[in-house]
């Protein structure tokens, strides 16, 4: 798999290592709830950068998958399987590749990732923003955050999170965490959950008022993470059932500037960023290859049962973090390039 990142500046610093440690964090095998399947998901860069610096030239990324397994698809060849895009894919194009997901599956985020923390250098180089995601539910159970866009994560939560393999901020949240997998796992049944991701220091101004509102472009880009089905920025649903005089923040002046007593706007008005903590929920759905034996219908029309095999995660949400700050890096980055000929 691949990428092609263009228009990235010329001189930029790159640290290899760094990209090749976003990769990693992706990758599967990590804990005993993800897929078995073991990749080196080695980084090559093919253009674009010499001697560790970006040439003006499209970056191209490539990733070489080295434990495929083809044949674990075999017997998926004539058949839909529910809750995939097998169904969708067919009558798009024609035809489709049944050997696994294709670009429906999670591994064409990979070489994203690589391209995510090329856009994190450059974040770096424009300003001081920093994106924290992380794990704030696994089926149902839910680790509370009403205080983070207030407050922001406590020291012990980013310490045990700089330390969790999982992506999650809490012994006690692990723990249960790890009950709830366990027990569905052995159902042969799988998770979906929820990542929460933090900006800060995104300078004011970012965004645009119609079209390109700072949430509609992060919205869309998370949206096309693979089992993505739902974004909330803020208060986001809860907000619903607020009072006006509830969800509006004051503003005041503080020693840095122009502030919000509150932020129950979550960083963005009007599409455009405020200064202040940016924060938003991704939810995804559970992982659709699960080993129950399930009904479905082959290419022809007949009602037939299916169980599939092949190594599966049973929760993909821990992994998926790094996919999330890949996709927001981009974004930004993007934003911060256009923000620079905004005004004189």
């Amino acid at each position: 798999m691949g990428v092609v990142i263009d228009g990235c500046p010329a001189g930029l610093e790159i640290d290899m290592e760094a990209v090749q440690s976003a990769v990693d964090r992706r990758k599967t095998g990590q804990h005993n709830f993800s897929s078995a399947r073991k990749e080196e998901d080695a980084v090559e860069i093919i253009s674009g950068i010499f001697e560790q610096k970006t040439i003006g030239s499209p970056i191209c990324i490539l990733i070489k998958n080295k434990d495929a397994r083809s044949g674990d698809y075999d017997n998926l060849k004539d058949v839909f399987r529910p809750g995939h895009a097998d169904f969708t894919y067919q009558k798009k194009y024609g035809l489709r590749d049944y050997r696994g997901g294709g670009r429906s599956s999670i591994r064409i985020t990979a070489p994203i990732v690589a391209a995510g923390e090329i856009a994190n250098r450059l974040i770096l180089v424009l300003s001081k923003t920093e994106t924290t995601s992380f794990v704030t539910q696994i089926g149902k159970v839910i680790y509370n955050v009403s205080s983070l866009a207030e407050n922001g994560l406590s020291k012990e939560e980013k310490t045990f999170l700089a330390d969790s393999n999982k992506n999650l901020v809490s012994a006690d949240f692990e723990k249960k965490v790890d009950a709830e997998i366990e027990k569905i796992a052995t159902e042969g049944n799988t998770l979906g959950g929820k990542i929460t991701t933090i900006i800060e220091k995104l300078p004011a101004g970012i965004g645009e008022p119609i079209f390109g509102k700072l949430q509609a472009q992060l919205a869309q880009a998370l949206m096309s993470i693979n089992t993505v089905k739902a974004v909330e920025f803020g208060e986001g649903i809860h907000a619903a059932a607020m009072k006006g005089s509830e969800h509006n923040d004051e503003f005041e002046m503080k020693d840095e500037g122009v502030s919000t007593k509150t932020n129950h706007h979550g960083g963005i008005l009007g599409g455009i960023s405020t200064g202040e903590r940016i924060i938003f929920s991704i939810y995804f759905k559970p992982i659709s290859s699960i080993k129950k034996t399930q009904q479905t219908l082959s290419e022809n029309g007949e009602t037939v049962t299916i169980t599939i095999e092949g190594r599966h995660d049973v929760c993909a949400v821990p992994r998926a973090v790094p996919i999330v700050n890949a996709y927001v890096q981009i974004i930004l980055a993007d934003l911060l390039l256009q923000n620079r000929y905004a005004k004189l």
